[in-house]
């Protein structure tokens, strides 16, 4: 098993990602960004400045550069700012319907309702706010600007955007009836200081999506917090190089999803009291086989939320995720995880599943190129502080709406009370990939678990759950929980065969 190294090749490529996003200290009008390339896809090949297994990512930081491949750009003497305050909704949406690229809108203190969506679809526009006030605030305060659209019309979204070297900054989305902040089809992307928030908590007619840029390229995510969303709260998908950092994610069903995206760099947000802290996953049938994923200083805890997704409006994937689940990689490659905390996740901290878990036939993969499986997953020198694994699903498992808790349950039910094995390890692997499973080779999609920090009381820290076998044994006519549990294997940190032997040495890039 003679792979490039996770650690070396993924932070060559997000080294670069880091150089193209980052952006200088600017003024509210300052969208003139200048760039080196026109390249919106230059690929891995810059040198690594760190060490692969050093517990820090590298040391090229987002915040120093100031290049940015900008597909479209401003002059100053391109740029007009408009303002508007509350009670001038209409005049707002008069001068959105007629937008000329490059405008600035300005928006003053207080709340702005409205009953549709406010719809951008010009390129270089910037929207600021007096500030996004605080978790709960329903209208906006004197240093704060709220756009509410509580009385807008069904299945609209809050603010939808389709445009090149777009900003939207200092400012809260309230009530959105489907996605709060939607950018699709668009590039050069910066979301920053802004909040999503639905007034009622664990609602299912909540909107799906607080934070939602998709189809996109270069995008930027900061210092924004979301709340109550009925599937993510802050969510990446089918996107090339994204930044993501900063972020505070409560109260949703999924805190941060990170899907089909190719070069992404998640790096200290919080996710905590979600259904499921924080995601990695590929769908099948998307144009982007999801790669390179570093998530590092990430506080992922306390995620057990009972899970208030619709199982006919969201997602199937979010809907049969089982409360207290810290993070779970699906159908992904080439994710390292470094100097993340874990913990008091009632579920498992980590597990790494095939998308056969969710989506079986290997058939319905084909567009994305196959893209099933989950491998190369690197998690070293991260902190797990305990209380995890121990109460799964929330205590309210499934097997209609999450079958995944309800057969862990089941499992863990049965090796409590005669093996004595308390909860579920810190990782749990579902033992799918490579399909079909090869019981010759352990650890076939080479996940790595080594120089993290338990607490005192871990004994063994990988679980190979075997999940189709344990599957057919535990529903079958005559449930079989002895010979369920014979088919699983647990591994303490460090020891074989997820002791990163399947890396191969550090090789010197150009």
């Amino acid at each position: 098993m003679n792979r490039l190294p996770l650690s070396r090749v993924s932070r060559a490529v997000l080294v670069a990602t880091l150089g193209l996003l980052a952006i200088p200290a600017c003024s509210d009008d300052d969208d003139d960004r200048t760039f080196a390339s026109a390249n919106p896809d230059p690929g891995p090949g810059v040198p690594d400045s760190g060490t692969p297994d050093s517990g820090t990512p590298d040391s090229g930081t987002p915040d120093s550069g100031t290049v940015w491949p900008a597909e479209f750009s401003c002059t100053d003497a391109q740029r007009t700012t408009v303002t508007f305050n509350p009670g001038q909704e209409q005049a707002l949406q008069n001068e959105v319907n007629e937008l000329k690229p490059c405008t600035t809108i300005q928006l003053g203190a207080g709340t702005f309702r409205f009953d549709n969506a406010v719809t951008i679809r010009q390129d270089g526009i910037t929207i600021v706010g007096a500030g996004r006030g605080a978790q709960g605030e329903g209208t906006g305060g004197t240093a704060s600007t709220v756009l509410d659209f509580s009385n807008a019309a069904s299945n609209t979204n809050g603010m939808d955007v389709i445009g090149k070297l777009f900003t939207v900054r200092d400012l809260a989305l309230w009530n959105a009836k489907k996605d709060a902040l939607r950018v699709e089809n668009s590039a050069n992307v910066f979301i920053q200081r802004i909040r999503t928030e639905w007034a009622q908590e664990n609602n299912p007619d909540n909107g799906k999506y607080g934070i939602y840029p998709v189809k996109s390229r270069y995008v930027l995510v900061e210092d924004s917090e979301a709340y109550n969303a009925a599937d993510a709260g802050i969510y990446v998908g089918q996107t090339r190089y994204t930044i993501v950092r900063r972020n505070i994610a409560k109260k949703n069903v999924a805190g941060i999803e990170i899907e089909n995206t190719k070069y992404a760099y998640v790096e200290g947000n919080t996710a905590i009291d979600n259904t499921t802290g924080l995601v990695v996953f590929d769908l099948p049938g998307n144009p982007i086989k999801g790669t390179d994923i570093l998530i590092t200083k990430n506080i992922i805890t306390g995620n057990n939320r009972p899970n208030f997704a619709s199982v006919t409006t969201s997602s199937s994937t979010v809907s049969q995720v089982p409360a207290g689940t810290g993070t779970f990689i699906l159908a992904s490659r080439r994710v390292e995880f470094v100097g993340n905390t874990w913990g008091d996740n009632e579920t498992v901290d980590i597990a790494v599943l095939s998308g056969l878990s969710i989506e079986p036939n290997p058939v319905l993969w084909a567009a994305a190129f196959y893209n099933f499986a989950s491998a190369d997953v690197s998690i070293h020198d991260n902190t797990f502080t305990g209380g995890s694994g121990g109460n799964i699903d929330h205590g309210a498992p499934s097997m209609t709406l999450r079958p995944l808790g309800f057969l862990m349950s089941n499992l863990y039910a049965y090796g409590k009370a005669v093996h004595g094995v308390e909860r579920v390890e810190h990782v749990l692997w579902d033992g799918i990939d490579p399909y079909p499973r090869n019981e010759t080779i352990a650890n076939g999609v080479n996940i790595c678990f080594v120089n993290n920090t338990l607490p005192a009381s871990s004994k063994e820290s990988v679980v190979d759950l075997d999940l189709l076998a344990v599957t057919a044994k535990l529903t079958a006519t005559t449930p079989d929980p002895t010979g369920a549990w014979a088919e699983t294997r647990r591994y303490n940190q460090g020891v074989a065969p997820f002791d990163c032997s399947g890396f191969s040495p550090a090789l010197a890039l150009p």
